[in-house]
């Protein structure tokens, strides 16, 4: 059973209060960043951080960043860095765009494989600010599910390798 991602509403709603940096735990990212996160969106981050290994896509430490009290930038209430559910990676690579231009040094697909990324609820778990409609926000992920559908584990989204008979059968069809 496919779920919606959560609204930045309902995260705030479900992920609050904001600000409450006691519930934050240090992660350090492939290439050395260290973010500070919601101890609940821990497994989230570690799948997150193998698909920048696979890719050897480092986050690097002056340019990544999480936890933050403040509002959102072009809106009204408290970013998702308030609620340590959002991450900013490698901000001089992948600026803010209010125009609307998508700059980033990120491959396609990890971005794509770390979006695919699902809880074994079936709920997406990651959103990239590169795929919003008006501005862009390559830098920044942030967490799209509940903290009761992460408790269920994240599940690989890619799908397992063929076993030689399946290889087998596409090669003689």
């Amino acid at each position: 059973m496919s779920k919606a991602p959560l609204s930045t509403t309902q995260l705030r709603s479900t992920w609050g209060p904001p600000c409450s940096a006691s519930r934050g735990v240090k992660v350090e990212l492939y290439g050395g960043a260290v973010i500070t996160i919601d101890k609940r969106i821990v497994p989230a981050v570690l799948a997150m951080n193998d698909v920048f290994a696979k890719w050897n896509y480092k986050c690097t430490p002056p340019d990544t960043g999480a936890f933050v009290c403040r509002q959102i930038t072009g809106g009204t209430g408290y970013s998702l860095h308030a609620y340590l559910i959002a991450i900013d990676i490698n901000w001089q690579d992948n600026p803010y765009s209010a125009t609307g231009r998508l700059i980033t040094d990120m491959p396609r697909g990890m971005v794509d494989e770390i979006t695919a990324l699902r809880t074994n609820s079936g709920a997406p778990v990651w959103g990239w600010g590169g795929n919003y409609r008006s501005i862009k926000d390559t830098m920044h992920y942030e967490i799209v599910c509940t903290p009761d559908d992460l408790a269920t584990g994240i599940k690989d989204a890619a799908p397992p390798p063929l076993t030689d008979d399946q290889k087998a059968l596409i090669f003689l069809s």
